[in-house]
């Protein structure tokens, strides 16, 4: 009995690691793709040809129904122009679309209620997503992808044609990626928003102003990093840390408010900001990283260096303070305080001098008795 447990165990084994292992479809338009047995007996397969233009994937291969589109699916498929979904699909795995560099349209059936990160990155030329209206997860107003509730916008396309566009109301977060590359988009109302994911608006090279919403706490990562057209940001008194990179290479930011409440700034985030001439640093800050205000990268020596006629406005024994006097780095001492002490100084004065009127006045009515 023991003997056949283990052969029972033993063949098992084997038959799920079968399931695991992506197996080839048979010919036909199901030889482009290779798929894998799920634990349901359902498939998810990826394409095999690299060189395919129309990807027409079946619902069914060698009697197993495909639900999944693999991660990485169709990888570098750099001719594909159309994607025929069937309804059987419900999951877009994670990098499913990376570098498909002629992929115009993305049209999404109603069965697809799960889209993981980044499945559509690196598509430049992406006009428009089209979502089936009865889908129960996502949303496409306008041809760009939402959730279905509108709270999180998915990924904007990247060769939208328009210079402007306005975040709905309904929608608080903006998902990692989501507008990376869009190339011509040069305004952007943020709206109601309250979170901006990681590299959201990174390379987007025609951006020229953006106002953060307030509630906004943090930008994380290298949200606007090569926005090279990038001339003003304003930042609401909520935000309190500035992640690494967030603004690295805006070669023509020139204005940056950073208010009270700030207490981190991460590394790089100011670097290679050539025509950022000068940045004044709030006492609130605790935490100046290495290379983040007043450096640039110098090609040729492949380093990073001190930017010439950069200057740094900060308070005294601050933590700005300390990062400009050990990167030698021009700076001055912020005098906000001085109407403090002028007006402090009115007062005692006022206060001394109805002192010295009161004991004049005692003194008087003593004499006269």
């Amino acid at each position: 009995m023991k003997i056949l447990k283990k052969l029972s165990c033993s063949a098992l084994s084997g038959l799920m690691l079968l399931q695991m292992l992506p197996v080839l479809a048979n010919a036909g338009t199901e030889s482009q793709f290779k798929y894998t047995l799920k634990a349901d007996g359902t498939a998810k397969v990826s394409c095999t040809d690299t060189e395919i233009e129309i990807a027409e994937i079946p619902s069914e291969i060698d009697g197993h129904k495909i639900t999944s589109l693999e991660q990485n699916c169709f990888y570098n498929c750099e001719k594909l122009k159309e994607v025929h979904i069937p309804e059987t699909v419900t999951e877009i795995g994670s990098y499913a679309f990376y570098n498909c560099l002629s992929l115009e349209e993305m049209q999404i059936p109603a069965s697809v209620t799960t889209i993981e990160s980044y499945a559509f990155e690196a598509t430049p030329n992406i006009i428009q997503f089209s979502v089936e209206e009865n889908n129960p997860a996502y949303q496409s107003p306008d041809g760009v992808l939402y959730n279905k509730s509108g709270y999180t916008l998915i990924k904007y396309p990247e060769s939208k044609a328009d210079t402007s566009y306005k975040i709905p109301d309904t929608c608080q977060e903006i998902a990692d990626w989501a507008f990376i590359g869009a190339q011509y988009l040069e305004q952007i109302d943020l709206n109601h928003v309250q979170h901006i994911g990681e590299d959201a608006f990174c390379w987007c090279v025609g951006l020229k102003s953006v106002t953060i919403p307030e509630g906004v706490e943090t930008l994380e990562g290298a949200v606007f990093s090569y926005c090279e057209n990038l001339e003003q940001v304003t930042l609401p008194a909520s935000v309190e840390a500035i992640g690494n990179r967030c603004f690295y290479s805006c070669t023509n930011l020139k204005k940056v408010n950073l208010s009270e409440g700030l207490t981190k700034i991460g590394e790089y985030a100011f670097c290679h900001c050539t025509s950022l001439k000068e940045l004044a640093v709030p006492k609130s800050m605790v935490s100046v990283n290495i290379d983040c205000m007043g450096y640039y990268y110098d090609e040729e020596k492949e380093d990073y260096l001190l930017q010439e006629g950069f200057k740094l406005y900060v308070y005294r024994n601050s933590a700005a303070w300390k990062y400009a006097a050990t990167n030698h780095i021009e700076y001055e001492y912020i005098q906000t305080g001085l109407i403090y002490y002028i007006l402090i100084s009115i007062v005692l004065i006022i206060i001394i001098a109805l002192l010295i009127a009161i004991v004049r006045t005692i003194r008087n009515r003593r004499a006269e008795a």
